[in-house]
């Protein structure tokens, strides 16, 4: 069987059983024997024929108010190798920009999809949680690779009373985790690395184990060795689960990795590596828990330079709450998925747009230089430092705006119907706030695909950026992710100038890879020493 007739057959396995087996028992029974065969085969070849034609090129009848994208569109892109920001730009923003509404439709994780991208509907959304409840990550695809790890019962997945039960253990945790010496002397160990390799370095490489070791010592009290060894074994596991996480084609087309995984044997090795990671954090965690009620505190004085995973037991022992040791684990998977994967692209993509913009890159270094000194030795800023660095924060902004990582929020379900820019959307449409064409519309932004971090200086589009959602469901690591990029950026620019090598392709065109977190593929960089 050829990919693509697998990816169509992953669609239209369960719905065409559904109409045979309706046929078996409604329609042959009242055929005659000689005809049995004939009848059979003529009902499985119209079903076929009007499956495809009415549901594989078209969405749903009330929605068909709406331009769309079938599903042969987006196998043809995945075919291409194009990547959600490829793809956002060659189909998305075009008719976002050329509708006043925005919206258009598009098959996708969970079926048929609303995108929507203006400010005010966005907002809606994300403020009327009771209309728009988060779909269910989950169905359909309980067993792919990807859910395994992010789709148990953590805070992004569930909702309800559910929901505030935990974020009642975890919102004290993330207010007193700022571990802002950690990340100091994580970027010291960087420094060091980038001495062993000489110039020219992968930057993607370096932000991936940069910040796997930022998340494994600040979110469980585990020490990957990821900067100081590449191949050390735990670093190399969680490295090839990343790259299968990112592997489009599983994400789109999720029977591939569930009922048609026996085409794939190096994917199911991964799920096989998958279960032993897992092995391991309940390893950590029950471990943790002995140490806590057996009186062992951490040996780090400064609470806010704690483990998360402490902090969350400590809470529980405080009487804040309870997490069973599969909601911890849970959680933490999401905060190596949210915290690792996201913050080394945002990082990576830093790097690339202060080297791209020179005069960019010698401003932000002044204000460091300005803040933490320009003695030759390292400095590890303060949380008071990180928080006077405003135009080093307006380039994060803008890197987060022009290249975020995530370049699509969780779907949600339209409870009733509802208007979205005087749009009708009907009960239980599946609605997507795209990220990527709201923060590209040239409806919201002016220059939209310039990177100009001064539109940054004041709160004039606010409103408009959203790279960790937004409402109630806000990305309870925002301020983490965005502490840690404050930390390494501001040491980066005091310790080294940094421009592409020669005849870098990334000084024409910058090429990203992944779902559903993108990043840059294969970023080099040549860094120069100030001191």
């Amino acid at each position: 069987m050829s990919l693509q007739s697998s990816m169509i057959f992953g669609f239209l396995k369960t719905p065409l059983e559904t109409m045979i087996q309706l046929y078996t028992t409604e329609v042959i029974p009242h055929l005659t024997k000689r005809n049995k065969t004939i009848g059979i085969t003529t009902a499985i070849v119209l079903s076929s024929i009007y499956f495809i034609r009415d549901t594989i090129f078209k969405p749903p009848r009330n929605l068909r108010h709406l331009p769309y994208f079938g599903y042969f569109s987006v196998i043809r892109s995945l075919m291409k190798g194009e990547s959600m920001f490829d793809r956002g730009y060659s189909a998305h923003i075009p008719l976002v920009n050329a509708r006043p509404d925005g919206l258009y439709v598009e098959p996708g994780k969970v079926g048929w999809e609303v995108h929507v991208s203006n400010p005010e509907d966005v907002k809606h959304i994300l403020l009327k949680t009771d209309v728009f409840p988060k779909a269910d990550f989950n169905k359909g695809s309980e067993f792919g690779l990807l859910n395994k790890f992010v789709a148990g019962p953590n805070v992004i997945i569930i909702s309800g009373d559910h929901w505030k039960s935990q974020r009642k253990v975890i919102n004290p945790a993330f207010r007193r985790s700022m571990p802002v010496k950690l990340f100091g002397q994580l970027t010291q160990e960087l420094f060091l690395t980038i001495e062993k390799l000489g110039s020219t370095v992968d930057v993607s490489d370096l932000m991936m184990r940069c910040t796997l070791d930022a998340i494994g010592r600040a979110g469980f009290g585990f020490d990957f060795s990821a900067i100081r060894d590449s191949n050390s074994h735990w670093t190399t596991l969680y490295n090839e689960l990343t790259e299968g996480f990112r592997d489009y084609k599983f994400f789109i087309f999720p029977a591939l990795d569930q009922s048609l995984l026996w085409l794939f044997p190096k994917r199911k090795i991964l799920h096989q590596k998958l279960d032993i990671f897992m092995d391991k954090l309940d390893q950590v965690i029950q471990s943790k828990r002995n140490q806590l009620s057996e009186g062992h505190t951490s040996n780090i004085d400064l609470e806010h330079e704690r483990d998360l995973l402490t902090l969350m037991i400590e809470s529980e022992q405080r009487g804040d709450g309870a997490l069973t040791d599969l909601e911890l684990k849970s959680n933490l998977c999401l905060f190596f998925f949210a915290g690792h994967d996201t913050t080394s692209s945002a990082l990576s993509f830093a790097i690339y747009h202060l080297a791209k913009h020179p005069e960019i890159q010698e401003r932000a270094r002044a204000e460091a230089i300005d803040i933490l000194g320009d003695e030759p030795t390292d400095i590890l800023p303060t949380a008071e430092e990180i928080k006077r660095m405003s135009y080093i924060n307006q380039v994060m902004k803008e890197t987060l705006r022009i290249t975020g990582p995530v370049p699509r929020l969780g779907t949600r379900i339209a409870t009733e119907d509802t208007i979205l820019s005087g749009t009708f959307i009907p009960k239980g449409t599946s609605v997507l706030i795209s990220v990527f064409n709201t923060h590209h519309s040239d409806k919201i932004w002016h220059d939209p695909e310039t990177f100009n971090p001064d539109r940054f200086s004041d709160e004039q589009g606010a409103q408009g950026w959203l790279p960790f959602g937004g409402g109630s469901r806000l990305c309870i690591g925002m301020n983490f992710s965005l502490n840690e990029q404050r930390v390494m950026i501001s040491m980066l620019l005091r310790k080294y100038k940094w421009s592409f090598p020669e005849g870098s392709s990334f000084e024409t065109e910058l090429v990203t890879s992944g779902v559903p977190v993108v990043a840059p593929e294969g970023l080099k960089m040549t860094f120069k020493k100030r001191y």
